[in-house]
């Protein structure tokens, strides 16, 4: 199944009305510039309210290890969200703290879609290593992608490594900006990215993001098949606060387009 967050949740009603129409996560943003922006501790209240079976995930941007060691700790969290310029060796040293004996978050890293759409010829440059996805270990049997090019007729030129997995779970793709981390309202182009989806698919989870809605998430998930999808502004009918109705119809969207494929097979 597909793994659904609705995130930017700020109160109780709504975390309820995700849980209830059947979110397998709800996020929480701690970020004190966005709309949807909770304290740690209005986060806590609302966790406490929610089966415990759904996961918690705290979005941050360019915090401090320690804060965010905190919010996990205090709100149950059951995954960190990185949003901001976090270097690899942030991941590194939040995985190592986040390790006190008990089960250890998942970390997601969120990853501007814009950067996989550049013109043929051009190198991507993104490299599944430098960001924590992966880690080069050529005594492992495994062999992915280490580095992405693009040939002059579009087609994709990979050079490959021996892995092991990385400190990072998943990448979030996102229609996000340095100006905007999140909840745009805007999608990315699917059909430029898909190609990088499956890259992504095939080392690590991949989640979307960015301008999806009940009318239109069936085709992101026909489109790049990811692990998981993350929808915000979306299901709001206003920055903050979620539309039951809405939240029920993006659900049942992406279970009903699982029942076509499966179908299909």
């Amino acid at each position: 199944m597909t793994w659904i967050k609705i995130c930017g949740i700020t109160n109780v009603d709504d975390a309820l009305a995700a849980a209830d129409a059947g979110a397998n996560a709800l996020g929480f943003v701690f970020y004190p510039k966005s709309p949807r922006y909770v304290t740690v501790e209005t986060a806590h209240l609302i966790a406490a309210k929610v089966p415990k079976q759904i996961e918690k995930v705290g979005v941050f941007v360019n915090e401090t290890v320690d804060a965010v060691r905190e919010a996990v700790k205090q709100v149950g969290l059951t995954a960190v969200q990185l949003h901001g310029d976090e270097s690899v060796e942030f991941s590194r040293t939040l995985f190592e703290k986040l390790a006190n004996g008990s089960r250890r978050p998942t970390i997601f890293r969120t990853w501007p879609a814009k950067v996989f759409d550049v013109p043929g010829g051009q190198s991507v440059g993104w490299d599944p290593v430098a960001v924590g996805l992966v880690e080069k270990d050529e005594a492992y049997k495994g062999k992915r992608v280490h580095k992405i090019h693009v040939a002059e007729n579009g087609d994709l030129f990979l050079e490959t490594h021996g892995f092991r997995p990385g400190i990072v779970s998943g990448v979030l793709l996102d229609s996000s900006t340095a100006e905007k981390r999140g909840g745009t309202g805007q999608k990315f182009d699917w059909e430029r990215v898909q190609p990088w989806a499956g890259i992504i698919n095939s080392i690590s989870k991949l989640i979307v993001a960015g301008g999806l809605r009940p009318g239109n998430v069936q085709e992101a998930i026909h489109l790049l098949h990811p692990w998981g999808v993350d929808v915000s502004s979306g299901v709001e009918s206003e920055p903050g606060k979620k539309d039951p109705r809405k939240i029920r119809a993006f659900i049942k969207a992406v279970r009903a387009m699982e029942e076509e494929e499966e179908e299909a097979n």
